[in-house]
């Protein structure tokens, strides 16, 4: 994860893409064969489930040469594990070093990745020389300014946003609207399904509760997950089973449109007692100043004319104003603009 490889190949046999052999695996495998855990309802102020510890001992074997394999960095020395009580130690040190290139730029990669839709190396976590990224001199700018600057994520995230890249506009030329891979235009993505609740909760000033955690807490919160949400889970919040970044999907599908649309989550929230209609209703008696504040808190920007009319003819048509303001709160949640970073 912290290097962008996939290594898992390398557990039986030797990495079909890349110069990492199954020595290289358990190698690194070493490292953490001297952990244990021990379960807990307890531990940490989320209630962890277990505590992991170190206890001094345990080795791995190699399962073809049946030797017991020491400790190594990715294609450098043995670790001499007698000086360290904790043998992760020199490894953490290895993986965070300005001399670690492979750190830097994985970093840089997926934080590129984060905010412009799609990474200088795609899949981000499949660095290797069979999948060289599209702008290696960019790439390799990022990674020195952000190992330069001590590794600080806001520097590095303060460097992406100010540049013309991220700063393109969304709406593409008809023969660049297909292409996603050189950036000719911003790429249009949709919320993640954390991001998404948490903006449906500011819409509607709501605010979501999971059981176990302080109250308050965000869906982006969350320390796993473990936390029940159906919502969550059926717009593609991943289970964390596996190392792959491809576990989380952003593929549409069916559940997914019929959750937003119909789903009992956002019905909730747009009639909380607590929530933003019901504020509405008792403290903005101008309907005009009421769609406004609706634009506001999901668009983040005033209604035009036309759509100002619109919604004001909705309310006209509906049952009483208060059903005619969830139903414009409601279509302003299903829209693309609400759903989509563009």
């Amino acid at each position: 994860m912290f290097l962008g490889i996939r290594l898992q190949c390398a557990r039986c046999h030797h990495h079909p893409f890349e110069v990492i052999s199954q020595d290289d695996y358990y190698a690194l495998a070493a490292f953490f064969t001297q952990l244990q855990s021990k379960s807990t309802t307890t531990f940490g102020e989320l209630g962890f489930d277990a505590v992991v510890s170190v206890r001094g001992t345990g080795s791995i074997k190699h399962p073809r040469r049946g030797v017991e394999v020491v400790p190594r960095l990715l294609h450098s020395d043995v670790i001499d594990t007698g000086v360290h009580e904790d043998v992760r130690v020199p490894l953490a040190d290895w993986l965070t070093s300005p001399d670690n290139r492979l750190f830097s730029r994985n970093i840089a990669n997926r934080v590129w990745a984060h905010f412009l839709g799609v990474g200088l190396v795609d899949p981000v976590d499949d660095v290797r020389a069979t999948n060289p990224p599209f702008n290696p001199e960019l790439l390799d700018a990022l990674a020195d300014d952000f190992s330069g600057h001590g590794f600080d994520l806001k520097q590095l995230m303060r460097r992406i946003m100010n540049s013309r890249v991220y700063q393109l506009s969304s709406l593409a030329r008809p023969q660049n609207a297909a292409h996603t891979r050189f950036y000719t235009h911003y790429n249009v993505q949709r919320l993640p399904a954390e991001v998404l609740l948490d903006a449906i909760d500011s819409a509607c000033a709501t605010r979501e509760k999971f059981k176990g955690v302080p109250s308050g807490t965000r869906a982006i919160d969350l320390p796993d997950p473990n936390f029940k949400s159906y919502f969550l889970d059926t717009l593609g919040r991943p289970q964390r089973v596996v190392a792959c970044e491809c576990e989380r999907t952003a593929q549409p599908n069916l559940a997914q449109v019929l959750q937003i649309a119909n789903g009992e989550v956002l019905q909730r929230k747009l009639t909380d007692e607590h929530g933003r209609i019901e504020s509405l209703m008792t403290n903005e008696p101008d309907d005009v100043a009421a769609v406004r504040e609706l634009y506001l808190c999901t668009f983040s920007r005033f209604p035009d004319e036309q759509e100002t009319t619109d919604c004001l003819e909705s309310i006209l048509r509906s049952t009483n104003r208060r059903e005619g303001l969830q139903t414009i709160l409601w279509a302003l949640c299903n829209s693309r603009e609400f759903l989509f970073n563009h």
